[in-house]
């Protein structure tokens, strides 16, 4: 596939989205600036069939982080913001291994999740440029389980660098991050834009580049369709999404999720698939949440996730995971606790099953 290069895009894409506020007529009230953020930390435990090992870290499936969003109505009805989001650096629980598991503050460039300028116009859609979402960030994490903090599609953020092991001793040369993976896009420097919500429906679409690895240009053309909506008794969430990258991989990604309001049973399905290779996979999770208790609401899922042909071809990749949230709202405070099986087949080495036990809390301030 020929790709536009990103000479042209981003320039031009830049200088677009800085202009659109000055398009706007006076401010129509003073501006507001939101501080956010959330410290999330856990002890995780990975028995990798050999051996076990504990330690403590950040939670990777929503790693530690502080925000800062300045916004400014206009006076023909639209909003401009700056959005800056930064993880803080801490060690995370999909990058320790049996080596190195120590937890440690590094912070590195690639800790930037947004640094972006928006407007959102009042009839036309919304103009992102900068540091952000691409268009298929969250296509496969429609979830109305409340558990997503310890146990959603992504399980690679988990325990993503821990190595399988030989049934015969020693270490594989295959990570729990090679065997599954759910295609869900994340942040770069892009473009991007999102219609306005009709009967539920919203698109988005997406141009930009990996600027914060080093030695990595890679371009990412992507496309994402969302609907929401409630139904009275039932709240629907779906999303589908195209990933085109500059390195011919084409990945066709959705999941969608539906919640029962009176009695909170949930059920999420996530699917995804490398166009250009078998890679493939599916996830289900199906949950409950209730107000069993004074302090908040309690959470419980159970999912499983089943892949093909990740690491090599006609490999399969299993998992069975359970999680459980109770939310402490005085604290604004999720304390969860999670237990999961990853087995990989089909290598042609015989590998052991890890399983990964995961405590902790997340507080959001």
């Amino acid at each position: 596939m020929t790709c536009i290069p990103r000479s042209r895009i981003l320039p031009a894409a830049g200088l677009l989205a800085l202009g659109l506020p000055a398009t706007a007529t006076a401010q129509q009230s003073g501006p507001e600036v939101d501080f956010y953020g959330h410290i999330n930390l856990g002890i995780i435990n990975v028995d990798n069939g050999a051996d076990s090992e504990t330690a403590l870290t950040d939670n990777d499936n929503s790693n530690s982080r502080v925000g800062l969003i300045y916004k400014q109505r206009l006076s023909n009805g639209g909003e401009f913001r700056l959005h800056f989001e930064t993880a803080l650096g801490f060690t995370g629980s999909s990058s320790i291994n049996w080596d190195d598991n120590g937890l440690e503050l590094n912070y590195r460039r690639t800790e930037l999740r947004k640094f972006e300028a928006i407007y959102q116009s009042p009839t036309w859609g919304t103009l992102s440029f900068g540091q952000g979402s691409i268009a298929t960030d969250g296509t496969a994490e429609a979830d109305f389980s409340g558990t997503s903090v310890i146990a959603y599609s992504s399980l690679q953020d988990q325990a993503g660098s821990q190595l399988f092991q030989l049934a015969g001793g020693g270490a594989s040369g295959f990570d729990v991050g090679d065997a599954f993976n759910a295609f869900d896009g994340g942040r770069r420097f892009r473009i991007r834009y999102d219609t306005p919500t009709y009967m539920g429906f919203s698109l988005a679409v997406s141009a930009g580049e990996e600027v914060l690895t080093s030695g990595n240009d890679d371009e990412f053309y992507d496309i994402g369709l969302k609907y929401d909506q409630d139904y009275g008794a039932y709240q629907v969430a779906a999303r589908v999404g195209l990933s085109i990258r500059d390195s011919d991989e084409e990945l066709l990604l959705g999941s969608v999720t539906v919640l029962h309001k009176a009695t909170g049973l949930n059920l999420a399905v996530a699917t995804g698939r490398q166009q250009e290779g078998d890679d493939s996979y599916v996830y289900i999770k199906g949950g409950i949440k209730r107000d069993w208790f004074a302090l908040g609401e309690t959470r419980f899922s159970v999912d499983y996730y089943s892949g093909e042909d990740f690491g090599v071809t006609g490999s399969d990749s299993e998992s069975v995971g359970i999680a459980v949230v109770q939310k402490v709202d005085a604290w604004n405070t999720e304390l969860y606790a999670s237990y999961r099986t990853f087995d990989f087949d089909g290598t042609g080495a015989n590998l052991l099953d890890q399983d990964v036990t995961f405590v902790g809390a997340r507080w959001r301030f």
